[in-house]
């Protein structure tokens, strides 16, 4: 066994290949690890409904493992399906983000009840449905509907804007709400301090994990935190330069295995 005790990787265009899936390649070689002792932890930006079918085919629930979801929003034991962590946006802030995101032009989305709870319509709208396989729900008003704290609000539009608006707002939306990206199209709004980074930090601290022991994979800018924090941070071939130049090593690319590819070489 390496000095590695824990794995953890995001989801999409990381773990998950172009078709949206985990191949069997990398499937068998991460049920195989968790044989051999190893614990594998997801970490995404996706809805906790979004997640549990992955983590299972994986058989996290069958090896005590846990998701982190929205961006750090939850972390949940997958096989007790129980949350364990829940740092959620207020009311009052969502319906900031919802003016914002109105104001910008962005096409807004929220969770609830495992759906995606949206209002009005874009050429995009239906890209996160397609990623997470949760249903959508339009209502008229997203803020006269909403009236509970959210997990995560997400604008969605085209790279250009999303770009433009994430470079102005630099990662703070206001002193309770911070933002980051997933993909290029979609600008994120979690809590103050939610992050991937900080999920991680305190999961390992609960199963008494040194951050040392801990290697991560990742492609897009809201895994930073998390390969900030890891002792061994990867990014995937196909991940942005902001990505790669926080990494320790650049794998092969999501299409590739890129995951299985370097914990044959790292895990011995």
């Amino acid at each position: 066994m390496s000095e590695y005790k824990v794995v953890v990787m995001d989801m999409d265009d990381t773990l998950m290949n172009a078709e949206n899936k985990v191949s069997p390649e990398t499937e068998s070689y991460l049920i195989e690890i968790q044989k051999q002792g190893y614990k594998v932890i997801l970490a995404s930006g996706r809805p906790t409904e979004g997640m549990l079918p992955t983590a299972r085919l994986l058989k996290l629930d069958q090896h005590e493992s846990h998701v982190i979801s929205y961006n750090g929003g939850q972390t949940i034991n997958v096989n007790r399906e129980a949350v364990e962590v829940s740092r959620s946006i207020t009311k009052a802030n969502f319906d900031l983000i919802v003016d914002f995101c109105r104001k910008h032009g962005l096409f807004v989305l929220t969770y609830q009840d495992g759906h995606i709870v949206y209002e009005g319509e874009h050429e995009y709208m239906n890209i996160e449905s397609e990623l997470t396989g949760l249903p959508m729900k339009c209502v008229d008003d997203l803020k006269s509907y909403i009236q509970t704290d959210v997990p995560k609000v997400m604008g969605v539009d085209y790279v250009s804007n999303i770009s433009s608006l994430n470079t102005e707002l630099d990662g703070t939306f206001n002193e309770d709400v911070d933002v980051t990206t997933s993909k290029p199209f979609f600008l994120e709004f979690m809590t103050k301090g939610v992050s991937k980074g900080s999920a991680v930090t305190a999961l390992c601290e609960k199963l008494d994990v040194d951050l040392s022991e801990v290697v991560a994979f990742g492609d897009s800018s809201n895994d930073i935190s998390m390969l900030e924090v890891v002792g061994y941070a990867v990014a995937m071939g196909n991940a942005n330069d902001e990505v790669k130049a926080v990494a320790d090593i650049i794998t092969l690319s999501n299409r590739d295995n890129g995951i299985p590819h370097t914990l044959n070489q790292i895990l011995k």
